[in-house]
């Protein structure tokens, strides 16, 4: 079963080092493990890409029946622990960064004082995780933006709960955080970290133009990290305002802000079946509801 579990984190992000690194082991240990799959059932399951590996036809078959399994199998087995007294009954929620730092902790300490009895799973994921977590039944609840790579691929409810802008941060000692508006050309001339985003992002008319990135980590927290005492710039949610300042990271005033985006918990109609989900969604609901996000710098 721990061999097929690697395998569908394989499939799912198209790299043998990702998964690897996603699930705490070593590359070689991993690829031992997809080798002795692949040797049980007799065939190859995966070939090799310029970008890492993608399924053959012998693994589109089977990874589109361990999809289905591996949830199924761990509702059986959370079921049976729960019955025998061994086990809590679990609540599984993805998120973006700004819901995962910012806006649900108090949501999530709330829910587990009400609720002794439920353990909550949090995951701070990338876009493509909280989509194929969604599509294969991991996930619950998942916070963010809704993206239009959902739709064609699972069927889902998105509820807007609050509205964010993208601002453009830097330290406080900066030369632009004291210059006052900077023109887009002043922001071109900067070096950029990426906190994971795809390298569009950002407000008004700079995404539509190529930047030049010093450093791309996968999480905000390094980012805010590396971006501290730094030359440097980044592009992240207006809701990123308070936190940031206590590592004494500010906004630069930029003369097109751009559009403000919805953002809110995404998740398939079953999910409601269960009173503990309704219950998290519903203090989720009111918590967002007092949270006035910065729209405009």
């Amino acid at each position: 079963m721990r061999e097929l579990r690697q395998f569908v984190e394989v499939a799912s992000r198209g790299s043998i080092s990702a998964a690897a690194k996603h699930l705490n082991i070593s590359q070689p240990a991993l690829s031992r493990a997809i080798h002795k799959l692949e040797e049980g059932y007799g065939a190859p399951l995966f070939v090799r890409n310029g970008a890492g590996v993608e399924l053959s036809p012998y693994g589109s078959a089977l990874y589109s029946r361990a999809v289905r399994i591996l949830p199924a199998l761990d509702e059986a087995r959370e079921e049976i622990e729960q019955l025998q007294g061994r086990a809590k009954a679990a609540i599984r929620i993805a998120t973006g960064d700004l819901w995962g730092l910012v806006i649900l902790p108090e949501v999530t300490r709330q829910f587990a004082q009400a609720h002794p009895d439920v353990v909550v799973h949090v995951e701070i994921a990338d876009e493509g995780t909280r989509l194929e977590g969604l599509r294969n039944g991991v996930y619950d609840l998942v916070f963010g933006t809704f993206s239009s790579r959902y739709g064609p691929v699972v069927e889902v409810e998105f509820e807007p709960m609050v509205r964010q802008a993208t601002y453009v941060y830097c330290d406080k000692n900066h030369p632009l955080a004291n210059k006052g508006v900077a023109s887009l050309d002043d922001l071109l001339a900067q070096r950029w970290i990426s906190p994971g985003y795809e390298d569009d992002a950002g407000p008004g008319k700079l995404a539509r133009h190529a930047r030049d990135f010093a450093v791309r980590v996968d999480t905000i927290l390094n980012a805010l990290l590396l971006l501290r005492h730094s030359p440097f710039v980044m592009s992240a949610s207006s809701g990123f305002v308070s936190l940031f300042a206590d590592f004494g990271i500010v906004t630069i005033d930029i003369d097109d802000p751009g559009e403000s985006d919805d953002s809110g918990v995404i998740y398939p109609a079953r999910s409601l079946d269960r009173p503990i989900v309704r219950d998290f969604l519903r203090r989720a609901r009111e918590h967002a509801a007092q949270v006035d996000l910065p729209k405009m710098v």
